[in-house]
């Protein structure tokens, strides 16, 4: 999804949206839900305690919330929802996220659940965190076989890599479009004791992903009980399983490339060949705008969903070979809700009419289908390797999987502070390569 040039001018202001630490009160409130309408101070109060009180206080706070009618009340309680839960839309979801991994590894060992660890740019309870991470709470958590499977089989964990970098586009007539640039997002399949045991990077469909969790679980349960050497080499062989089926599935995907541009063969051509070869340049996504030079092309406002990147049909298509995918429609009732109602909300005077939300939609499912294609057939082979590599010398700890996967895979390594996006090679006459201030 690329933003499209603006019949305007305009001016980038880019920030980084604050990851402030909440360390929620141990103390517990029997306050009622919601009394009128709380001071400030007693609803962080109640927050923090509803926060540690975990999934039974959220719980409690989605029956009152089930209870009211919509309106101004039910509106606030929403709010509140979110801050308690961990996460935006949580009443769509229905999910509790820790944000203190010890205490998340604490409800894996009571519970004897693996963890599901969300590492993210900027927070999940905010609007403006990374692209990947608003995809996973409008997309992928509010689809009701995705929150059961992780309501019931995970215990919840995100924490932020670092601030998501923000940008404006001022118009200078008093209006102005705001959204994040670059950053990707990554689900950890952690033990109890926050080991990884396997990584979904980027954006996934919500069958493939839980096609992965399941296949994860099943690993988790298997290896349970070994300990040291034995557990190691059970893993690589569940990686060298998964990698075997991939590549066996890659490999009767009918796609050939000819003088530089790939596409599907028909019918009969596959029967006579079917070619497995690298069919696009290795992007991180396809559902953000391509590598920017260095910053406009990765802004992605989301005006215009439909116009996809050129090979996303073709990675649309390999999806349903890959995943045996008949039915092409991604999300379910419940999702397709959500965006819905986030369509039909009203910007720059007028809301979206029912024809063009329709066809949003549909651009949006066939950018998640090719995204789950393109991490599944490029990133995610990547880290298999490296994982069943240092698995061979050792677990690789939660801190030092993530560094190599944000500097190798999604190539955003910590020790660049501008995210690629500062232009280091490039006059832009601009003072300082483009850099209006620093604050820090």
């Amino acid at each position: 999804m690329k933003l499209r040039s603006l019949a305007a001018s305009f001016v980038f202001v880019l920030a980084c949206s604050s990851v402030s630490s909440r360390a929620p009160s141990s103390e517990r409130t029997t306050l009622p839900v919601l009394a009128g309408a709380p001071a400030p101070a007693d609803e962080t109060v109640r927050i923090a305690a509803w926060r540690a009180e975990g999934p039974a206080a959220l719980a409690r706070l989605l029956a009152e919330y089930d209870r009211r009618q919509p309106g101004a009340e039910r509106t606030r309680l929403e709010a509140t929802i979110d801050k308690v839960a961990g996460q935006r839309y949580a009443t769509w979801s229905r999910l509790y996220w820790h944000e203190d991994l010890d205490a998340a590894k604490a409800a894996a060992r009571a519970s004897g659940k693996p963890i599901l660890s969300l590492r993210m740019l900027g927070r999940l309870d905010e609007d403006l965190s990374c692209a990947n991470s608003r995809f996973f709470r409008t997309t992928l958590y509010p689809d009701a076989a995705v929150a059961q499977l992780l309501r019931e089989r995970f215990v919840l964990h995100w924490s932020s890599e670092r601030d998501v970098p923000r940008v404006t586009v001022d118009f200078g007539d008093g209006r102005t479009l705001a959204s994040t640039v670059t950053g990707n997002s990554a689900h950890y399949v952690l033990d109890a004791d926050g080991r990884p045991l396997d990584v979904l990077p980027g954006l996934y469909s919500p069958q493939v992903f839980r096609r992965e969790l399941t296949a994860a679980l099943a690993m988790f349960d298997a290896v349970k009980g070994s300990i040291g050497r034995e557990r190691d080499r059970a893993l690589v062989a569940y990686h060298q399983a998964m990698a075997t089926d991939l590549a066996a599935r890659w490999s009767q995907v009918p796609v050939v490339q000819t003088g530089g541009v790939a596409r599907m063969l028909d019918a009969a051509e596959a029967d006579k060949r079917r070619i497995a070869i690298a069919v696009a340049a290795q992007r991180a996504t396809v559902s953000k705008a391509m590598v920017e030079v260095p910053m406009l092309q990765t802004v992605d406002l989301g005006v215009d969903p439909g116009a996809l990147p050129d090979d996303t049909a073709l990675w649309f298509q390999i999806y349903g070979e890959l995943f045996a995918a008949k039915d092409r429609r991604v999300l379910d009732d419940r999702a397709r809700a959500l965006v819905d109602s986030m369509l039909s909300v009203p910007t720059g005077g007028e809301a979206l009419d029912r024809d063009a939300r329709a066809r949003v939609l549909v651009g949006l499912e066939r950018t998640i289908a090719a995204d789950t294609a393109l991490n599944e057939v490029r990133l995610r082979p990547q880290i298999r390797t490296y994982l069943v590599q240092q698995l061979e010398r050792g677990v690789p700890t939660f801190a030092e999987l993530n560094t190599w996967v944000y500097a190798n895979v999604f190539h955003t390594p910590a020790s660049d502070a501008w995210m690629g996006l500062l232009p280091r090679d490039t006059f832009t006459g601009l003072p300082g390569g483009a850099v209006v201030a620093t604050t820090r």
